[in-house]
């Protein structure tokens, strides 16, 4: 066994390092290799709730005689949508041997509980659900939204009996207590945090325009600061970090913050799928020059467990940074 291996939600990964659910894992042959250069696992690109609704809306306004009709082409749209997704999971899951964690990325709570359990059926090792719900209304408050999430996961797990990790953004109130919640509801990971679609404004045109779409190296700090708290305070769940790891060095710090695995996107699309071996190179080498026996040595040792007083820690290092600067 490597001393870089480790589990994550029950499965045994090579490496703490894998794929992030992007454009590139819905590609097999990508998704090879990354593999073969050593990624742990990967999570295939998501599966849309809103594109299946959409298309669904788009071949119905095209014009119908029959108003039942509309009830067939949701269906017809759904289980083709559906069905090419279970493919990609079958055709990933037979040429490679890593695990492969499938991608649903919803907003409510409804047809999602089929949707999971064929996508288990389909061979997917665990499943990423990705709950994209931004509040645009007054009438929903934050219990509300925090419940919304709570719903979906328990009817998922419910469902299936492949783990489920859930991916959140990072606006809640009380991390570590959301994430507490969402364990209590099945989830046996929570994945920190999710990057949302920023827009941006085009003076010159007067619209929005859409932002840079893949992160920036200096985005990480955000996910070391929120995974150091919860995984000293959650201690039923596992954590992986995403968003802004760009280096090897950015992925060990994760790992010391209590991450279990680091998913990793927007460098393979800069330097390829060859970077996983980068990483899990640095990491050897990092726990040689260290002395530790393996990967487990490290992760959560610099969490906040160690701490004794975490709020006094905080302000004391607030006020040394921003304090004394004139």
């Amino acid at each position: 066994m490597s001393r870089i291996n480790v589990r994550y939600m029950g499965l045994d990964l090579g490496s703490p390092f894998i794929a992030a659910s992007c454009g590139l894992t819905a590609d097999v042959e990508k998704v090879k290799q990354m593999a073969e250069a050593g990624a742990g696992a990967v999570v295939l690109k998501s599966l849309f709730e809103e594109q299946i609704a959409a298309e669904s809306s788009h071949l119905v306004e095209q014009g119908t005689d029959y108003a039942e009709s509309a009830d067939y082409v949701h269906y017809f749209v759904r289980q083709n949508s559906l069905g090419n997704y279970c493919r990609l999971i079958r055709e990933i899951r037979n040429a490679v041997t890593i695990p492969v964690i499938a991608s649903i990325n919803c907003y409510t709570d409804g047809e999602w509980i089929s949707y999971a359990r064929e996508i288990e059926n389909a061979g997917a090792d665990a499943l990423e659900i990705n709950i994209y719900s931004i509040p645009l209304s007054l009438s929903r408050n934050s219990v509300d939204i925090e419940k919304e999430y709570e719903s979906v996961v328990r009817k998922i797990v419910s469902a299936v009996k492949i783990p489920v990790a859930v991916k959140i953004g990072s606006s809640f109130t009380s991390v570590p207590y959301f994430a507490d919640r969402l364990v209590a509801s099945g989830a046996r990971a929570v994945v920190m945090f999710n990057r949302f679609y920023t827009p941006d404004i085009d003076i010159e045109k007067v619209d929005f325009v859409a932002s840079e779409p893949l992160s920036d190296e200096r985005e990480h700090v955000r996910e070391l600061r929120a995974i150091a708290i919860a995984s000293s305070l959650v201690k039923a769940a596992e954590f992986s970090a995403t968003t802004g790891i760009h280096t090897p060095e950015a992925g060990i710090k994760m790992l010391l913050a209590g991450a279990s695995t680091v998913q990793i996107s927007s460098v393979v699309y800069k330097k390829g799928p060859a970077v996983f071996r980068e990483f899990n190179t640095f990491l050897e080498d990092y726990l040689d020059r260290k002395g530790y026996s393996g990967v487990n040595d490290i992760i959560g040792k610099l969490n906040y467990s160690g701490i004794q007083n975490p709020d006094r820690f905080e302000r004391t290092q607030f006020m040394k940074t921003f304090g004394s600067r004139k």
